[in-house]
């Protein structure tokens, strides 16, 4: 059977919001992380979580649990900043502050990031001559078409990035992009299977296709979850898009399906052992 990956994008659920108003919620990114990882106990799961370092900063001693448990540690920036509203200098500050921090708290060399929002575009591919200096692997780039994000032309399966081109495949490049899980449909194209938002309004079934058929073709799915997709109870607030919690009732009942029907582990037991 093939290995599939998991993700976490390791984030309160209040990080789409300017980070200077993240104090004024309550926190809740420890207990519905503590609900993933009794599911990843369950179904002997390892997975990336891509974490905010912030977030990691405000709870090192759930860095700690993660880490003890097996789990691999990886950037997910350190404020959760759109990259398309970044500038080179920037981005290389918070990129480089995320890093010093998960490391310290850690006691692991980070060696993935994914950005907030999937927000590379081919206006901002600068973003990946930074990467190249700090991690061995991205997973930013979304091969759909979006109102959100996406590059539909992109590769849809692991690949190592060209330097010349970050959409062309190169043995020799220092970057390895893996993107998350897309099915492929006659005339609409890719449509995205990752998690997220899709495991929360997708049919568990349309998910389980896509993974079967990328496994079918022998390419592992990379999968992701937030730890807000799972909390039934998520408080609404305002400045938070209403699509945020739709679904949101049954997804822990979808995860643990996707869970219980696929192997899954991190992109270090998968690509960098």
């Amino acid at each position: 059977m093939i290995k599939n990956i998991m993700s976490v994008d390791l984030e309160d659920h209040f990080c789409n919001l300017p980070h200077t108003e993240w104090d004024k919620y309550e926190s809740r990114v420890v207990q519905n992380t503590k609900i993933i990882l009794s599911l990843f106990e369950k179904y002997e799961t390892k997975a990336t979580f891509f974490t905010v370092g912030h977030i990691a900063e405000k709870h090192p001693e759930l860095i700690e649990d993660v880490v003890s448990r097996g789990h691999e540690i990886a950037s997910h920036s350190n404020y959760h900043i759109d990259l398309r509203k970044m500038d080179e200098k920037t981005f290389e500050v918070d990129l480089k502050k995320s890093i010093e921090t998960l490391e310290r708290i850690s006691g692991e060399k980070i060696t993935g990031f994914r950005a907030p929002y999937y927000s590379i575009s081919e206006k901002n591919f600068w973003v990946f001559d930074i990467l190249k200096k700090y991690v061995k692997y991205d997973s930013s780039i979304f091969p759909v078409k979006t109102t959100l994000y996406g590059i539909p032309k992109a590769p849809r399966f692991a690949f190592k990035m060209s330097d010349a081109n970050p959409l062309k495949e190169d043995d020799s490049g220092k970057l390895l992009e893996i993107p998350p899980a897309t099915m492929r449909l006659p005339i609409i194209g890719n449509i995205p299977i990752a998690g997220g938002f899709y495991l929360r309004v997708l049919p568990t079934s349309l998910i389980k296709l896509g993974i079967r058929n990328m496994n079918k073709h022998k390419k592992n799915a990379m999968i992701y979850v937030h730890p807000h997709d799972i909390d039934a109870s998520r408080p609404k607030i305002n400045g938070i898009h209403p699509r945020a919690y739709w679904g949101i009732k049954n997804s822990i009942k979808k995860f643990e399906a996707i869970l219980r029907n696929f192997e899954f582990s991190s992109v270090r037991e998968i690509y960098l052992k």
